[in-house]
Parts: C-alpha cells; structure tokens; sequence
C-alpha cells in the first residue's frame, strides 16, 4: 500500500454533489493507528518530533528503483503502535504526526505525473454522518468554514511532502545516507534489534566542503539533519515503552 494511504481504507473523491449533506462528527480515539508500528513524517516536522519519536529513514523499490522515505517510529512490532493506548488515546505529551491530524481526509492524484490533486476522504470512517457534526459544504453548495481549514491544512502538508523529496534527493545526491542494524538497550538492560533502517552518517557529514554544507544550510536541511540524528536517543525509550506495553497487555 502506498505510504500517503496507510490506514485509510476506503478513499472516495469528495463530492458537491453526492456529498453536499456530509457532516463529520469527531470520533475520540486513534484506533485507525493502532496497527502501524510507523508513519511518513515530512521535514518541516522533525523539529516538534524529534523529542519525542525515532526518525529514520526506510527504503522500499518500485518498478526498479529505490525509494527513501522519512518515518517516525512507533513501536518495535509490526503491526503494533506504542503510542497509542489500550483505550485508543494517544500517547499524552508527545507531538501528534501531520499524518495523523490529516485522516480522515487525504489529497490524491490520479496518477504519480499529475500536479493536480482531489480532495478525498476514508468513507469508512466512523464520524461521517448527514445528521450531526460539522458541515463540509454550506446550503449553497460551496465549501465550509471546516473544509477550508482542512484543504489550506493539507495543502501546507503537500508542499512539505515536495520540499522533503527534495531533502531525501539531496541526501542521497552527497551520499549522506547509509543503511544500519541497530542493538538498542531499554533503561531495564533488556536488549533489541532494530534492522535495515537508513540514517544520517555523521563521518560522511563532516567530509563535506563547506559549498555543500552552505547548501544544506541555506535549504534549511541541515537543522534537519541534527534533529534527526538526535532524535536518534529516542530509541531506548521507545524500547521502553514497548516492553511496558508487552508486559501490560499479558
């Protein structure tokens, strides 16, 4: 499954017309996220994220070629995210990815070339209704105050996705970027491996010239970079948290 659609289910073009007495009712909880053990995550994010999540880099090929993406981790299990609680809350006190706060609703494209994008939502999710709720159009027919807010929001969420491609693009151009099996160790002692993840090489980082440093730099990548690296540390505690999570549940 694409990453821009890992949890949505049943994504449908929203429309004025088939559409127009759509309302969207708040469902409490982030069951949707439950069973991914880990998210897309764009640049202009790893500032508010890096306290809290791992962000590492992951590599998947289509039609031939490789394809680096950055993700927060969520848990050490597939299938299972330790940020969200038994009763479907999220972890308290730690930054709610983008990817998140966007669902139910996603911009999509008809096909990978198109710039153009619709606005679609996960029609199997719980909280649309045409009762109650906020509305997604006026009587009129034209966008309501919600939908707007919502499109500006993913809009603004596009444009970082772009930018991001284009961090990952210049990564990959210094060869900044290496593959890495990680043993981590929880505060317990107890120990894990984590596999076939890429992050940033530090050594690599500081053999670049001072014109390709200045690139990154005025890009706004290079701040990037350190808050990757040191959202590195948040991996023992994601350790942690994982074990808690196991023996609680048995």
């Amino acid at each position: 499954m694409s990453t821009t659609m890992l949890f949505y289910k049943n994504v449908t073009a929203l429309s004025r017309d088939s559409h127009k007495k759509l309302k969207l009712d708040p469902v409490n909880g982030f069951d949707m996220a439950a069973n991914t053990h880990w998210l897309p995550v764009v640049g202009g994010e790893f500032y508010q994220a890096s306290p809290h999540y791992p962000i590492v880099f992951a590599a998947e090929t289509k039609e031939g070629k490789e394809i680096i993406t950055p993700i927060l981790l969520l848990g050490l299990e597939a299938g299972h995210n330790d940020y969200v609680a038994k009763d479907m809350s999220w972890k308290a006190g730690t930054y709610l990815p983008a990817f998140v706060r966007r669902y139910p609703f996603v911009l999509a494209s008809t096909d990978q070339e198109s710039k153009d994008f619709t606005i679609c939502f996960d029609k199997d999710f719980a909280g649309f209704n045409e009762k109650k709720g906020k509305e997604l159009f006026n009587k009129d027919g034209s966008n309501s105050e919600f939908l707007d807010e919502t499109i500006k929001f993913m809009n603004g969420f596009t444009v970082e996705m772009e930018r991001t491609k284009e961090f990952v693009a210049l990564l990959s151009k210094f060869q900044l970027l290496e593959k890495r099996n990680a043993e981590i160790t929880s505060s317990t002692g107890a120990s894990f491996k984590v596999q076939d993840f890429h992050v940033v090489s530090e050594a690599k980082l500081a053999k670049l010239t001072g014109e390709e440093l200045v690139e990154l730099n005025q890009k706004g990548y290079l701040g990037w970079i350190i808050a990757h690296l040191m959202s590195l540390a948040n991996l023992p505690k994601l350790l942690d948290m994982h074990l808690a999570n196991r023996k609680s549940a048995k």
